[in-house]
């Protein structure tokens, strides 16, 4: 790399960290919103009218979170294609030494997989919400009468 492209490397890094932690941070946050929220569907003491306004809430939380999760998704792509350009810069030269990382083959295959965490992490969030939209319908149609 030459010149200032050490830094924009560094730069993009921490950008892209920064999406990863605000990424987890969101499945963290529905993680716990569901272990607290389940329990009180599911629980007899609440009212048909409680659990219908708890799984409305729960189906805005879910589409959410997961437009959000997905935006910083591909943000993450876009800056690692973005380093990846870097890492390629100068490959013509003989005497360039590059540490292949975002742009090998192997990073692209492992962020691919279908057991990256967060397709497993995906998953999970969209069964849970479908759990909160069943729901959210049975309950429309108990209250309805």
């Amino acid at each position: 790399m030459r010149d200032g492209e050490p830094n924009v490397y560094a730069a993009l890094a921490t950008l892209r960290n920064g999406y990863l932690q605000m990424q987890w941070s969101r499945v963290q946050m529905s993680a716990v919103f569901n272990t607290v929220a389940l329990p009180l569907l599911f629980g007899a003491q609440q009212s048909d009218y409680t659990k219908l306004s708890l799984c409305g809430v729960a189906v805005g939380l879910h589409l959410l979170v997961m437009q959000a999760v997905i935006r910083a998704d591909q943000w993450i792509t876009f800056l690692d294609n973005k380093m990846a350009a870097l890492e390629k810069a100068d490959w013509d030269n003989p005497n360039s030494i590059r540490v292949k990382i975002f742009s090998h083959r192997e990073f692209h295959e492992k962020r691919q997989s279908f057991f990256a965490s967060r397709r497993m992490f995906g998953l999970l969030g969209i069964l849970v919400g479908v759990v909160w939209l069943w729901n959210l319908v049975k309950f429309a149609k108990i209250v309805a009468g």
